[in-house]
């Protein structure tokens, strides 16, 4: 609990914690609007933050109106056209950046270090009043305002404001506050990443690697210009069976074994030590609003669970809770009922995607199926490489571009289904003309690999009790969605 006391060091009228891309992004927002407000971080900037660095395009439309692609160092970042997918070492499909109409259609690599540094210093020049080395230590909301407890300089001071914004991150101290609890486990991806220079290969195109030892996840190369590269793995947190490797050993172990990653990196170097960093990912449990309170980004849990994706849904949040503060000052109402717009936009936007994206990820954590889900993704890429509209969906999602959704699409789910059926048929003919001794061994080989499986179901019950839960928690939030839906369009066409 704060001790209430008398003297206030500071007041304002929205309190933002956390001077990262969406909160330096607000802060700018709101004092264009001449609300006051006051924006706090722990470190000091320019200051690095652990990422694959890669901006897609939608996150790029953001920084546009943020006005930082008009910064004279902007256009010097390095431009990404070109994206290749790469399964087990072989380069399996290399495609240009997807157009989609009224966004960028192409990506850059911006090392967050300046990134970040672009965004503070925006928040700065546009009034907004900031303070390094601030630390957040608890806070109190009441009726009539909050009051924020916060460390500067090892001394306590207290900040009252109307209106408090959680934008501290994937450990957000105003969300752990507010919801009582750290994230889940089940809800976090890890990742590590390192730099190198003098890397071989195009300079505008990232690869992206799939392997049974990196799955559920995936390892990266993100060319960050002049023959530089960020190349890092992320994975899910939780699997089935747990995976014990530590992702520092299994990115060294990926960049000797990938000959294809290998190749790419030639002779490069690496430039310093590997780092990591936890993703805290989509929850519908955890409530975004409050009296007086509202999470943004990360600390919103505002995270794609399938590739990791955050900055861009980090950049929309922040302007659409400044669209709706604006409302709130205008009316000077701070309750819960009058920051609803805010939860009302991601639910519209962002909810049945993120839900979706965790659905799959559902699925694919459990590691013993890992031989069915490299399969089927070589399904979706082999039918990528003859339809070009399938390829543009499929390429947008794992790109942040195109909605989860677009993946449940009948047109989308056909496809794929003649696709299996083509695979399996080819696959069965092929196994059918070698002869009646390849019959026997390949059914030998199914059935010990059923007996795999039900023998890791025997050693991991309660495991497989929780990924069926799981898998049936997200199908609940899914049919939601699409109850809704169906609901809207009825309503639309009567």
């Amino acid at each position: 609990m704060i001790k209430i006391t008398n003297k206030v060091d500071c007041h304002c009228d929205v309190l933002i914690v956390g001077a990262g891309p969406g909160g330096s992004a607000l802060a700018t927002y709101l004092a264009r609007d001449n609300i006051k407000v006051i924006l706090i971080d722990s470190q000091s900037f320019p200051r690095d933050k652990v990422c694959g660095d890669f901006v897609g395009p939608v996150a790029l439309a953001e920084l546009q109106k943020l006005g930082i692609a008009g910064l004279d160092e902007y256009p010097k970042t390095n431009l990404i056209n070109r994206a290749a997918l790469y399964l087990d070492g072989q380069e399996i499909i290399n495609q240009s950046i997807p157009r989609i109409e009224g966004i960028p259609f192409y990506g850059r690599v911006i090392p967050r270090i300046i990134l970040d540094d672009w965004i503070f210093k925006k928040a700065i020049n546009s009034g907004v009043q900031t303070y390094e080395n601030v630390r957040l230590k608890n806070y109190e909301i009441d009726q009539n305002m909050v009051r924020a407890e916060v460390l500067e300089k090892g001394k306590t001071k207290i900040i009252t404001a109307k209106l408090i914004i959680g934008a501290d991150g994937s450990s957000s101290t105003v969300a752990r506050i507010y919801h009582g609890v750290k994230p889940s486990a089940t809800d976090k991806i890890l990742a590590v990443r390192a730099y190198y220079k003098h890397i071989n290969g195009p300079q505008d195109q990232c690869d992206l690697f799939f392997t049974k030892d990196s799955f559920p996840g995936y390892y990266w190369l993100f060319p960050t210009g002049n023959g530089k590269a960020n190349i890092g793995v992320g994975m899910v947190l939780e699997t089935l069976p747990k995976n014990e490797t530590h992702l520092n050993e299994l990115l060294n172990t990926l960049i000797n074994k990938d000959k294809s990653l290998s190749a790419r990196i030639g002779n490069g170097q690496a430039v310093g030590k590997i780092a990591g960093w936890p993703l805290s990912t989509y929850n519908p449990k955890n409530k975004i609003i409050g009296n007086r309170l509202m999470l943004i980004g990360d600390a919103a849990g505002l995270i794609n669970s399938l590739n990791g994706e955050g900055i861009q849904y980090t950049l929309l949040s922040a302007r659409w809770a400044a669209d709706t503060i604006r409302q709130c000052a205008k009316h000077g109402a701070y309750h819960k009922e009058a920051l609803k717009s805010y939860d009302d936009v991601i639910e519209e936007k962002l909810r049945y995607d993120l839900a979706l994206s965790n659905m799959i990820i559902q699925f694919i954590r459990n590691r013993t199926l890992n031989p069915l889900w490299m399969e089927l993704l070589r399904i979706l890429v082999a039918r990528a490489k003859v339809d070009d509209k399938y390829a543009a969906i499929a390429g947008g999602i794992l790109a942040g571009l195109q909605p989860a959704n677009k993946a449940i699409s009948p047109q989308f789910i056909m496809s794929t289904l003649v696709q299996c059926m083509l695979h399996i048929g080819m696959g069965s003919t092929a196994q059918l003309m070698k002869g009646p001794t390849n019959w026997i061994a390949q059914l030998g080989r199914s059935s010990n690999y059923a007996q795999h499986v039900l023998r890791d179901i025997q050693r991991h019950p309660k495991g497989y009790v929780n990924w069926v839960s799981g898998i049936a928690s997200n199908g609940i939030e899914i049919s939601s969605h699409i109850i809704k839906d169906v609901k809207n369009q009825f309503i639309k066409s009567s």
